[in-house]
């Protein structure tokens, strides 16, 4: 994943696409974002449905101010993202997904999903 992200962070100015999710607002939070996230992941979805390359990355906000400003957004509105779309190199299968019971837990940390929850 690492690897991933550092081969992203080199050649995200290769993708043919990029989507920035924005939000207006003088003070971004993190939840005040929240909104934008269920789109953003129907977007990742119907480009992985497409079968093409994408991921939301938050590398730029080192440069957001930067970023901002060669996107000629006004003072007022901000980034929350941003996704590039493309078609991706090497191996694009199926996604491996780890079991439930592996990531879910039934009432509290660390009770197996599948101990008596319904």
């Amino acid at each position: 994943m690492l690897n991933a992200a550092e081969h992203l962070a080199h050649h995200i100015h290769e993708a043919p696409v990029w989507i920035v999710p924005c939000l207006q607002g003088d003070a971004p939070t993190r939840t005040t974002g929240s909104s934008i996230y269920p789109a953003v992941q129907n977007m990742l979805l119907a480009a992985r449905a497409l079968g093409l390359g994408a991921t939301l990355t938050t590398l730029y906000l080192s440069f957001e101010k930067e970023a901002e400003a060669a996107l000629g957004l006004p003072s007022d509105w901000h980034t929350y993202a941003l996704i590039p779309i493309g078609y991706p190199l090497g191996r694009f299968g199926p996604v491996r997904r780890v079991s439930l019971e592996e990531v879910v837990y039934a009432d509290q940390w660390g009770r197996a999903f599948h101990d008596g929850a319904a």
